[in-house]
């Protein structure tokens, strides 16, 4: 199944794939913009439907070589902090990804992002009771992978991914075996921008109808954040 999805989101960066969804007033009271499917989509368990992508900056988790003891400060302030000014429980647009770890800051958006019209993953709605997304997480390495000669030839064709690792010089541990702080490479740093680069997917779980808003279970926990308090449990 993960081959079908990895094909899927590789379509879903040519610049020529007609999207599956569309950006309209949400249905949900005081809720901003949602995202709506435009056709009827029909997921079975051979050919799942990735409808669209997740925008932000990843945050990855601890590195596997960090000692067990190892506090992780990536959290104490998102990467998006430094000019929308909300600490982690007051953005409403964290993604945590539980299978590849860490988390995206669908807050931290930069233009190349939203050039891909199906890179509107952050603007969906939460419904717990009538959700028909759900989240796959995965590694762009991994994904890149599965290109074929066609992706190659037309990889200029294509929009950027619209995640990338954080690179703003900030704390991501404090390794306390070795008595050190790491922190994250800073914009002048070089790395491979997409060797650790995570992403997320919405994919569907139920059939959708043309025009249907799509709604992902959020799956807040007690306490609520304060930006959820007053909707999420209606």
């Amino acid at each position: 199944m993960n081959k079908a999805i990895f094909r899927q989101i590789l379509r879903l960066l040519c610049k020529s794939h007609p999207p599956l969804v569309a950006i309209h007033q949400s249905k949900r009271a005081n809720a901003g913009n949602g995202v709506f499917s435009q056709q009827t989509n029909i997921p079975t368990p051979e050919q799942p439907t990735v409808m669209c992508l997740y925008p932000g900056v990843y945050s990855p988790p601890l590195p596997i070589y960090a000692a067990p003891t190892s506090v992780y400060l990536a959290n104490q302030s998102p990467p998006s902090y430094s000019y929308s000014g909300k600490l982690m429980h007051e953005n409403a647009y964290i993604m945590n990804l539980q299978s590849c770890g860490g988390y995206i800051d669908g807050c931290a958006l930069k233009s190349h992002y939203l050039a891909n019209p199906s890179a509107c993953g952050h603007l969906v709605n939460h419904d717990a009771v009538n959700s028909n997304v759900e989240v796959f997480s995965f590694r762009w390495d991994e994904v890149m992978q599965h290109r074929d000669d066609d992706d190659e030839e037309e990889a200029k064709d294509h929009f950027s991914i619209p995640n990338e690792t954080r690179r703003d010089g900030s704390p991501w541990y404090f390794d306390e075996f070795l008595q050190e702080l790491f922190r994250f490479p800073s914009p002048i740093d070089k790395v491979d921008a997409n060797s650790s680069t995570c992403g997320a997917a919405l994919v569907l779980t139920t059939p959708v109808s043309e025009g249907e808003e799509l709604f992902l279970d959020y799956k807040l926990k007690e306490p609520l954040p304060e930006w959820a308090r007053d909707w999420y449990n209606q």
